[in-house]
């Protein structure tokens, strides 16, 4: 079982019984960035396991949270200071090239914080959040995280075709994000949007989810979002 992430902490109590139903031990637990949306659950979850086992969680060697704040003011750092907090014994953080195998799965780091991200970033806390690919034997993956538009040239001229994948999780749940010309790069056959309703069917031309939903239908992705969930595929 790998976990990704798991919402707010207010969602620890749902994250939580979840975990319980699929027999209450982690084997990774993959934290992409510490925005409270990302990692709320899991503070909450290893302050208080309540008979969970974690075994192993990776996580970002993010900037500084002094650094992110000066990178981006507007930018809020308290749960990322009370994951620094947490001293976690088993913390492994992860660097752009490291790969993970977990039983019959393995996965592949293609974004990190480095420098390169303060040379092209105003926001690096989700642009040095992880992106990695999950490869199966003949499929992959790829979870995009909160990875924005600063960085999208810069990984298409990376990886190139390695970024073709039969599935997709869109970069920052959908709204601003990676450019259109990264995700044709992509070409998925599905699209999977972390997104609820306001968010997904946003009226207000305050974020552009639907601008990027309309784009991943043109390229033929079926389209996935918490509407319908629950979601589930088999990774070849």
């Amino acid at each position: 079982l790998v976990v990704v992430d798991g919402g707010w902490d207010v969602n620890a109590d749902s994250v939580r019984s979840k975990i319980k139903s699929m027999g209450g031990s982690v084997d990774a637990w993959i934290l992409t960035h510490p925005h409270d949306d990302h990692i709320g659950a899991f503070c909450e979850i290893y302050k208080n396991p309540d008979g969970i086992k974690i075994k192993k969680v990776y996580a970002v060697d993010m900037a500084a949270p002094e650094l992110c704040l000066k990178n981006a003011p507007w930018d809020g750092v308290d749960m990322y200071q009370r994951f620094l907090e947490l001293e976690i014994p088993n913390l492994k953080l992860l660097h752009a090239g490291d790969k993970i195998k977990k039983g019959q799965i393995c996965i592949e780091v293609l974004n990190a914080y480095e420098d390169k991200t303060d040379e092209l970033s105003d926001d690096l806390l989700n642009d040095g959040s992880m992106m990695f690919l999950v490869k199966g034997k003949t499929e992959k993956m790829l979870f995009c995280s909160d990875v924005g538009k600063s960085m999208s040239t810069y990984l298409m001229e990376k990886y190139g075709d390695v970024l073709d994948c039969e599935y997709v999780q869109m970069g920052h749940h959908g709204n601003g994000g990676l450019l259109p010309e990264f995700y044709k790069k992509v070409s998925p056959d599905a699209a999977f949007f972390d997104a609820p309703g306001w968010l997904f069917y946003d009226t207000t031309g305050t974020y552009n989810t639907p601008e990027k939903r309309k784009l991943m239908e043109s390229i033929g992705c079926a389209i996935y979002s918490f509407e319908t969930t629950p979601n589930s595929i088999v990774l070849k």
